[in-house]
């Protein structure tokens, strides 16, 4: 008796070419036809139960390589698994156990996970142009987090800009009459940036606490507009003031009726209603 004949029907990969006098446990072996060029042997049994769809093409090529589980380390760090198995198209089932195996644990408090809110508050503010610092300060995370966010998101950070020997040698000579702002506005950098380089040079700038300057519209317009995701000391920096000037600043033009926002409010508020 030679059984149920299946010439030329498809099984996953595999394409039944004609059955053979070899059987295994009972069953005729059949010479199937692999979609990527090889031929096999294999049970009809099992390939009318669907136990076998290739000719081990199939296996070989759902093994994680490295660039995925590169991939994974760092999806992980704030995506959760259904996420991650959408990204790099296998199984949910399949992104928990490798990331079981790497010793990725959810409940690790270096991998929380990010609610659909953070990430997409996070997107937000980096299309908003906020540093790290910024925005790992509002949404109570660590920069490296926020780095490693970027890098899964695909976002990269600008190339850091070397600086010149004509700049090293204005900066030691602005040092001498200038503030950190004032240095940073004339070398077109920003303050964290410059003030790192004074203190790796043991460059003294002046103070830039100056009580007595008055406050520009310019300057009433961006702390207007920044006050809902900066602090009064990162404000005060950007600004070149004190944060003692900056806060009682708000105050006067709240009390004239100006809206001001506080970060320290909205910050409070915004994880409130995460919990």
């Amino acid at each position: 008796m030679r059984g149920r004949d299946i010439t030329a029907q498809t099984f996953g990969r595999l394409t039944a070419i004609e059955p053979t006098d070899k059987r295994a446990s009972g069953y005729t072996l059949w010479l199937c036809q692999c979609e990527c060029g090889n031929k096999k042997l294999v049970s009809v049994n099992h390939l009318m139960q669907g136990n076998v769809k290739s000719c081990g093409c199939l296996v070989k090529e759902k093994q994680w390589t490295p660039e995925e589980i590169k991939q994974l380390r760092h999806l992980a760090q704030f995506t959760g698994d259904e996420e991650i198995a959408r990204r790099l198209g296998r199984t949910t089932d399949s992104i928990r156990g490798q990331r079981n195996t790497l010793g990725l644990k959810s409940g690790n408090p270096q991998n929380k996970q990010w609610s659909q809110d953070e990430r997409n508050l996070f997107e937000i503010l980096i299309k908003q142009g906020k540093s790290n610092e910024e925005i790992a300060l509002f949404m109570n995370r660590s920069q490296s987090a926020i780095k490693q966010a970027k890098y899964a998101l695909g976002y990269r950070e600008f190339t850091v800009r070397k600086w010149s020997e004509q700049e090293l040698e204005q900066l030691q000579e602005l040092a001498k009459e200038k503030s950190i702002g004032e240095i940073a506005q004339i070398l077109n950098r920003d303050w964290t940036t410059v003030d790192r380089k004074c203190k790796a040079l043991n460059l003294t700038t002046q103070s830039k606490k100056v009580p007595t300057r008055d406050f520009t519209p310019e300057e009433n317009d961006y702390i207007i507009k920044v006050s809902r995701y900066m602090t009064n000391e990162q404000i005060a920096e950007k600004l070149d003031r004190t944060e003692g000037s900056i806060k009682a600043h708000k105050s006067r033009l709240r009390k004239k009726g100006i809206i001001v926002a506080s970060y320290s409010k909205i910050k409070a508020r915004y994880f409130n209603s995460l919990s």
